[in-house]
Parts: C-alpha cells; structure tokens; sequence
C-alpha cells in the first residue's frame, strides 16, 4: 500500500522564506519528487490559516493543500515531512507525530539560534526554542543539509547515525540556467579594476566586515581602487558601519552595494511597519561571480553556506573562513582563513589577485560542488532516504485492531443541545463498531460512562494519542460548546456540524467589533448589531457564515441530504451525510388507542378534539403566527381544532398571548411552562393527531421535532425543505417553504378528515427507522471516516 505523504508547508507561507533558505530548500525537494518511486504517492501540503495565503507559484507542487491537520489516520502508512521544525510552531504537527504509522521527517537546516549569541535574547524565546529542540525527538528520520548540522543535532540529542542522511542544500536551478546561457566570460584580470565579490547580509554572523578589512587593505597596500561588491540587504546601521570601516562614503570607494536601494521600501499589506527587503536578480548575482577574482565566504558559523556552492557554479573561486561547514565544502588550505584574520584573509586575496593560475587551480578543484547541490542531485539523496526508511519502517499496523478508536470533542449530556444528546446516542449505539475517547466540558458525572473512555476536557490532547484513528470536533450553535469550536479552528480534520448557523457561537468567540467585521466581510456588505440582535432572538434567520468550518473540514459531515445539497451549492463543496435520527422511540403499545386516551385523560384534553401540537422551542420563525391562525381557520371550517405549543416559550409568550388575542382564539391556544419538559413532549407526541413544524428558513438543516413526529407514527404538516432534511414519509404533508396560513390549515383538514389509528403507518414507520437510528448513524460514521 503506497503512503500518503503530508508536507508542512508554512515556510512557503511565511514571507521571509519563501524564495530562500528553508524556503527554497523545501520546494525544491517536493519538485524533486516526481523523480522518485515515491512520485506515486498522493501528496497533501498543509498549510495555516493564520498565516498569509499560499502563493499560487507553489500550488503544483502537491496534489493536495489543506488547513486542516487533524487527519483521520486508518490503516494506511502515512508520510509527515517538516522542512521547518526550528521555526515554525510545533503544535502543528502534533497529530502527525504521535501516530505510530506515520513516518515522521525533518529536514534540518541548522541550530544556529542556540550555537550563536543575540538569536534568543528573551527568556520566553529560549523556551520556545528548547521545546523545538525537544520536540525533534519524536522524528524518526533527520535529512541535514551537512555533517556539521548532523553532527550537532547527534551532540544535542543523541541521535543515531541510522536515523540521519545528509543531503545538502539546493542551490537554486535558476543560477545552473543563467549560468549556461552566460557562456565564456572575459578574464576578470582583464578588467581595469578586478573586484572579489561577498555574499553577505545584515545579519553580524556573516562577518562582512572582515571582508571589507582585508580588502581595504589591499587598496592601501596598491594604492588604487581595488571593489568589493557586497551582495546582500543592509539596514541603514550596518552599512554605515561598514562604509567607516572601508573609510569612505558610499559611492566614494572601493566598497559597492548590490542592490543600494534600501531607502525604496516597499511596505508588507499585513504589517506597515515591516519593509519588504529589496532583492538582487539571479542574473546579476551569476554576473557578478563571474567576472570576479574570487568570491569571500567570512561566516563566523553557517548550516551550510549556499554563497560556496552558488559561486562554484558560477565559475568563481571561494576563499571561506574555517567555520565547521565550509571546511565541508572548502578543503584547500591556500582558501580558508580564520574568521577573525583579517591579515590571513588579505594575503590569500592577494595571492589570486596576482595568480591567475591559482585562481583558475581553485576553480576547478571547487568545481564538483556546483552539481553536487543542484536540487535534482539534493532531491535525490532527501527522497532516496525518505524511500529507504518507508521500506524498512516496522511500526505496529492500527488496521490489525479488533475495532478503531475514535475521539469526539463534543458537548454531552446532561447538556440539553441536540448536539450533546446526537453525541452520546452515537457512543452508545456505536459501543460495539469502535472505542470512544470522550472529551467534553460538560460537568461530571457523565451517563452512559460504562461505553467509553472520559478522557478529561477538550483540549489537544487528543493528538497525542496515536491509538485515534479520527479526531472529531462536534460543532453545534451555543456559546457553551465553544471549546469544540476553538479546538476545529486550530486542527481542522473530521467535523460533525449540527447547525447550519452558528451566529451565537462566533459572536461568543470573536466578541462584538470584530464579529461584525468577520459577518461583514462573508456577507459582503456591513451589518449592524441590532440585525444581529434580530438574528439572536429568532426574530429573523441569521444567514449562515460557514466558511471558515468548510475550510477546515475534512471529511465535513451532516444529518441531512438537503444540508449537503445547500452546502454543495453555496459553497461548492461535497459534504457528507450520516443520517438523521430521532431523540424518541416508541414501542407499538406506546402508540396505541388506549394510551392516546390516557395521555389525553392526564391533560385533561377530550377525545373528540383535534389535538395540534407544535413541538420545540417557540419563535417566530418557526411559524408562531401561522400556526396560531390555521387554527383559527380550521375553527371557522367547524373542524374542533386546539393547539398545543410543547416547548418553551420565552420571550415569545408575549406575543403569542398578543396574536391569539387579536384573532379571538386565546381559549384555542394552550402554552405552559410544563409543557417544556421532556415529559411532555413525549406525551404529547403519543396524544396529539397532528403536528405543526414550520420555519421561515431553508438551509437544510435538521428538524428533530419533525423526525420524532415521524417516530411517533404522527402526521405532521412541515415545510418542503423540512420535509426533504428528514427524509420524511408519506404520512408527513408538506407547505411551500414560504408558506401562508391557509396552505397550513388546508393540510391539517386533510388530516383531520382522514384521521386513522397512528397503527396505520406502522410499516411505514418501522421501515423509516431501520435507517434513521444511532446504529445506522455510528456504521455511517465510521464508513465516511474511512475506517469501516
């Protein structure tokens, strides 16, 4: 079975790496790919949503990008390749690195952050880099770019030579391409003024400054101009500095910037007070090479030194100082120099300033360095090793478990959500098709706590457990269940969406300012709180602001066809469908004649009245109005019709109280504080003769009051996208979704005209539920997962 392979990609991300160092290394190796036996291999780039988008230049080099790093892991070997562990937050990768079949990869750079002073000047940025370090124990294979990075990482963590293969740096293709088009160059003793070259920056390790003391020197002892053609960006301190060193002012001497145009900032979108450093073209840095004497390499330490094998493939000899990596590079004595010898540095200048035989014995004995690191040849070696070790992995295989663990971040009973009660019938009904982990910030103690595991509260501990074949984040619209939430928007992966609204939780999450910026902009207009306020009381449905969950989904799961097809068409994406399942069940003898009587008998309702009952929480989008004048309408047509709100009232009872009045039915029309316990709406799901669901919206979404109807063998009268969520049978009628109330009243006459023993849908009600039942829902469940 061939691997998934899953690549960091946060250093293409991240605008200071994106077309150098760890940047450029880790494109280059997924370039590098295709060449290998690997090439096969679904490759998936993950990337954070934190962080600035993507350049669509990187895009081709996976087959797949994704924000959510929280994979459903089965079976299956799996690939993780971090091209950046020193740098980026190691919390990503969490889920990767504790899961015994994945095959876990650093490419490693250096430790100069550690090995070299100023790169951690805070307490917190020390601990920071430590918990990296330490973190880098939990790889199984090390690709460093040299021995010097290899050696370092065994000296700081022991690590086995067997876990480390060293591949070197890629030097960027595009130098070999203007390279070979340059063609043969004139001598650069030719010129009227030979100049040796440096490629440095404004970080001080790069110890430009001896370059710039051995090379004065060397216009002092000739008495003439003499260049030193600095490569690299100097913030304004430095190159003043070095400008005093070299004792003139800029474009004054023999000291030259490449580029010089630091005061043209070009300011960053995301942060004014960060300058987008100006750049040198390819072409001139190959120019430069290679009409130099000699190219200098001053570095107090590096990694690797890419500025020696950039010169080598531009025909340019490289005198470097004796820092452990260049003498990788560098053997001959007559090119290295210490780091802080100026003198030693001066006369070997001068040497290859009078010796062209020297220069040109240099070349080529630096000549095999140029396609060494070309990034076909460092590709080769990352994705050989990378190979070797997928070959001889010997990690225990989780499909060999009798049953596959699952962990659900969720809300749970005694929580009254319908999200908390879906959650615990799906571990429970699922208690012999997979393990549960549990973790949820509902008070304990917990029911049902014999059929799974409670694993605490929710957090991301769950991605240190690599027994977890899915992580599932259960998302519902409450401001209470927003540890779930903050949890999906980190990790992303399998996600359970309960809501196809979820206002209250982001108002919760984001606070007032800035949710009104965040409903704005997925809107695409301004908003105003007191729409909000409309939306929060049910007055008016709130739209729904789905995007950041569909991003971060993988796989996205919902109750209902009518919810995929919604979010296939708002948003383009294939979610997928469990099923949707009532809250109660009833035996035959629950809904027979004689027990209709005696729940009647309990409320003191007569038999012979047509008993309408709507079911859930009142609001007037749920069709309060309409429901309350069908009634009336019925009433008028001589048909004895009562009306039963079962559920709670709230702010509405106020004008439910308004609206009964105006039309004179108040007598008709029956809410009470009682009837918002379970116990009621059971009982009145047995004694009622009809139902009322409405609501003034069609996103799909799950109506569980019209499913328990459904359950109860109950006709109902319910809009048509309701009717389609719940997949509902004949014996539920339907309303268009902009309804009147005269479509409603004519319905329920129907009902009552032909009103027959709820016995009568009993097949069609017993086939309903063999699909529409937690048993069915957890094989579902574990079907979309993949680990069926």
């Amino acid at each position: 079975m061939q691997p998934v392979i899953y690549a960091d990609l946060r250093c293409l991300q991240d605008q200071d790496f994106q077309g150098r160092g760890i940047g450029y290394h880790t494109a280059a190796l997924l370039r590098a790919r295709n060449g290998s036996t690997l090439a096969g291999c679904k490759l998936i780039g993950l990337i954070d949503a934190r962080m600035p988008p993507l350049p669509s230049a990187f895009t081709p080099l996976v087959d797949e990008i994704t924000s959510s790093v929280n994979p459903c892991l089965n079976g299956a070997p799996g690939v993780f390749i971090d091209g950046s562990p020193m740098t980026h937050d190691p919390r990503f990768g969490l889920r990767f690195q504790n899961h015994p079949r994945i095959l876990n990869v650093a490419a490693l750079y250096d430790f100069i952050p550690m090995d070299w002073p100023g790169y951690l000047p805070t307490v917190v940025s020390r601990v920071e880099y430590t918990a990296r370090l330490a973190r880098l124990r939990k790889f199984d294979l090390f690709l460093p770019i040299s021995e010097y990075t290899a050696w370092r990482l065994s000296e700081l963590l022991t690590i086995s030579s067997d876990r480390m293969s060293v591949t070197g740096a890629c030097v960027r293709r595009s130098l070999y391409e203007i390279r070979d088009r340059l063609g043969a160059t004139p001598s650069p003793y030719s010129l009227n003024q030979p100049y040796f070259v440096t490629f440095g920056g404004d970080d001080r390790r790069k110890n430009t400054e001896i370059a710039v003391k051995a090379v004065r020197h060397l216009n002092l002892l000739y008495g003439r101009r003499i260049p030193l053609k600095v490569i690299g960006f100097y913030s304004r301190g430095y190159k003043f500095e070095l400008l005093q060193l070299a004792g003139h002012a800029e474009g004054a001497g023999f000291l030259e910037f490449h580029p010089s145009t630091f005061e043209e900032k070009v300011f960053y979108a995301d942060s004014p007070d960060k300058w987008a450093r100006p750049s040198i073209s390819d072409a001139e840095v190959v120019s430069l090479h290679a009409g130099a004497i000699a190219a200098i390499a001053p570095s107090y330490i590096e990694g690797f030194s890419l500025p020696v094998a950039e010169a080598s493939v531009c025909g340019c000899p490289v005198v470097a100082s004796t820092c452990a990596a260049h003498m990788e590079l560098v053997e001959q004595p007559e090119a290295l120099f210490r780091p802080d010898d100026p003198a030693t540095l001066a006369n070997k200048l001068e040497a290859l300033l009078n010796d062209p035989a020297l220069r040109e014995s240099l070349v080529l004995s630096q000549a095999h360095l140029g396609p060494k690191f070309h990034e076909d040849a460092v590709g080769t070696r990352f994705w050989s090793a990378v190979e070797a070790a997928v070959e001889t992995s010997r990690r225990p295989n989780l499909a060999k478990q009798r049953k596959p663990r699952l962990a659900f971040l969720s809300p749970y009973l005694p929580d009254q959500s319908a999200a908390a009660f879906y959650t615990a019938m799906t571990i429970r009904s699922g208690e012999n098709l997979f393990h549960t982990d549990l973790y949820t910030d509902t008070a304990r103690p917990l029911p049902f706590d014999d059929v799974f595991r409670d694993t605490g509260t929710i957090s991301a501990a769950p991605l240190l457990d690599g027994s977890c074949n899915a992580v599932i984040s259960v998302l519902a619209n409450l401001p209470t269940h927003s540890a779930a939430f903050e949890f999906f928007e980190r990790y992303g992966g399998p996600c359970i969406l309960h809501d196809s609204r979820l206002t209250h939780v982001y108002l919760y999450r984001l606070g007032q300012e800035k949710f009104l910026q965040f409903a704005g902009n997925l809107l695409g207009r301004s908003v105003s709180m007191d729409e909000v306020t409309v939306w929060l009381q049910d007055r008016n449905p709130a739209p729904p602001l789905l995007e950041p969950i569909i991003e971060r989904a993988s796989p996205l799961i919902v109750h209902t066809v009518t919810q995929q097809a919604f979010i296939k068409d708002r948003y383009g994406v294939n979610a997928q469908v469990t099923t949707c399942c009532p809250t109660v069940t009833f035996s035959n003898d629950e809904l027979s004649a004689s027990a209709k009587q005696a729940v009647r008998e309990l409320y003191g309702i007569p038999p012979d009245v047509f008993l309408v009952a709507s079911f859930g929480q009142i609001a007037r989008v749920k069709g309060m109005d309409t429901s309350i004048l069908a009634v009336e309408l019925l009433r008028s047509w001589n048909i004895p019709a009562e009306l039963y709100f079962v559920g709670d009232a709230g702010r509405e009872s106020t004008e439910l109280d308004r609206v009964s009045s105006l039309y004179d039915i108040t007598a008709h029309v029956h809410s009470d504080p009682d009837f918002a316990s379970d116990a009621a709406y059971r009982n009145f799901l047995i004694a009622a003769d009809a139902s009322v669901q409405l609501r003034t919206y069609a996103f799909g979404e799950l109506s569980s009051a019209v499913i328990d109807t459904i359950s109860a063998g109950l006709p109902c009268v319910t809009t048509s996208d309701a009717a389609r969520s719940c997949d509902a049978p004949a014996y539920i009628k339907t309303v268009p979704d902009r309804f009147s109330p005269l479509q409603v009243a004519e319905q329920l006459a129907l009902i009552w005209e032909t009103q027959i023993n709820p016995r009568a849908h009993a097949e069609t009600r017993s086939d309903y539920l063999k699909t529409h039942n937690f048993n069915y829902y957890g094989r579902r469940l574990i079907e979309i997962l993949g680990i069926a």
